[in-house]
């Protein structure tokens, strides 16, 4: 059974390629259980106003993968076998000028450097109810669904946003996003198309993730983290049209001891929760084309101010797929994405006479462009109040291009 953001109208990064069938060598590769796939993204943005100072960078993310179907290449179906490399180059705009927690470019989402990534197994039973995946794994997926998704996190080039909520990241330090991974296994129980659950635990040392490792730290060092989540696939009447809907809820777990701000006490485990909501409101155009509007939001709650350093995170945009008959696969998305830091750690930053941390917010209105067959060209203003939480930094307007190509 294909997710819905494998299906979802938003995710440039499946389904056409900029290079076609390569020659005839795609569609042989994939009857012999041989899938390759090739992905570039590339930020070009440039600060115009307020941050820490102006300025203008790129960052790029390629990331190349390949997924064995092991039931046409070794008898066992239900199988997949997934093997990945990534490659960041590049300056981050948010670190070198603007000084925001919310990374501005879609590619800033490791250090720069090359990487093994994914490097695991799955196998699906009973007709795909039950999936478990273990090897080298992410919390999150680039080509299909994993934790905290929704089809409409793809259309947007802000980290806030994009795949998972930023939230979770920011204050768990052993979650590892894509291209970032770590030892781990994940389970995931479906038992119908309208409902499933899922629990995931991984080796949650951060330091796995470290530019020098190039993803080759094999160790197991580091505490657990646990997540699990339970979803709910639905469908509403609106205006007289049954349109569907999901609604996911989910917590995390990240064990060991961590140091409390402003204290030298530890605490023993980070823990967490979310909740995700999306409605497709208006559709239009036909069934095929996947042209409509639709709205989400997602919250994350990290309730233990003492370690947690964005205790409250919430986004909620609303996403347009085709909204011109003439343009049926290009996309607008308008979001909000807003972050309140810990009073423990502002407590903390005032006795040291540092800069305290209160919230941080940022605004993406951008608009996606089909050039052609696996080619995006996404034009997006970002404007970011209070960048890194610092009052006294003046608002920034960052604006740039995201590019997304699949080859």
């Amino acid at each position: 059974m294909r997710s819905a953001l494998e299906d979802g109208p938003g995710n440039r990064y499946t389904g056409d390629y900029l290079l076609g069938n390569w020659a005839g060598l795609r569609p042989l590769l994939a009857s012999h259980g041989i899938k390759p796939r090739v992905l570039l993204i590339t930020d070009p943005f440039g600060n115009v106003t307020g941050g820490q100072k102006q300025g203008f960078t790129n960052y790029s993310l390629l990331c190349v993968d390949l997924n064995l179907d092991m039931g046409k290449l070794a008898g066992l179906p239900g199988g997949e076998f997934d093997i990945g490399f990534a490659l960041n180059t590049g300056n981050s705009l948010s670190k070198d000028d603007v000084g925001n927690s919310f990374p501005i470019q879609l590619a800033d989402v490791a250090p720069v450097g090359p990487r093994l990534t994914y490097l695991s197994y799955t196998q699906k039973f009973f007709d795909d109810k039950l999936s478990l995946r273990a090897g080298r794994l992410t919390i999150n997926s680039v080509y299909s669904e994993e934790f905290a998704a929704s089809q409409y996190f793809t259309a947007f080039s802000s980290v806030a946003f994009n795949l998972v909520p930023i939230g979770i990241f920011l204050n768990a330090p052993g979650a590892f996003g894509y291209p970032l991974t770590t030892w781990g296994a994940r389970a995931k129980f479906e038992p119908n198309k309208s409902f499933y659950t899922m629990v995931g635990i991984y080796n949650g040392d951060p330091a796995v993730g470290d530019a020098n490792r190039y993803g080759l730290d094999f160790t197991f060092k580091g505490p657990p983290f646990v997540i699990a989540e339970a979803g709910y696939r639905y469908t509403a009447r609106i205006f007289s049209e049954a349109l569907p809907g999901n609604l996911k809820i989910g917590g995390y777990f990240n064990g060991g001891r961590t140091a409390e701000f402003g204290s030298s006490s530890t605490t023993g485990g980070i823990h967490g929760f979310y909740a995700i909501a999306d409605q497709m409101l208006v559709r239009w155009g036909t069934p095929g084309e996947q042209r409509h509007l639709g709205i989400f939001a997602a919250t994350v709650v990290a309730p233990d101010q003492r370690v947690s350093p964005m205790p409250f995170f919430f986004d909620a945009g609303v996403v347009a797929y085709g909204p011109l008959a003439s343009r049926p696969k290009d996309f607008i998305a308008l979001g909000a994405a807003y972050g309140a830091y810990s009073s423990n750690l502002q407590s903390a930053q005032e006795a040291n006479s540092t800069a305290v941390q209160n919230e941080e917010m940022t605004v993406e209105l951008s608009y996606g462009c089909r050039i052609a067959p696996g080619l995006t060209l996404q034009p997006a203003l970002q404007y970011i109040v209070h960048p890194g939480g610092d009052r006294s930094v003046p608002n920034a307007l960052a604006i740039g291009v995201n590019v997304t190509v699949s080859f």
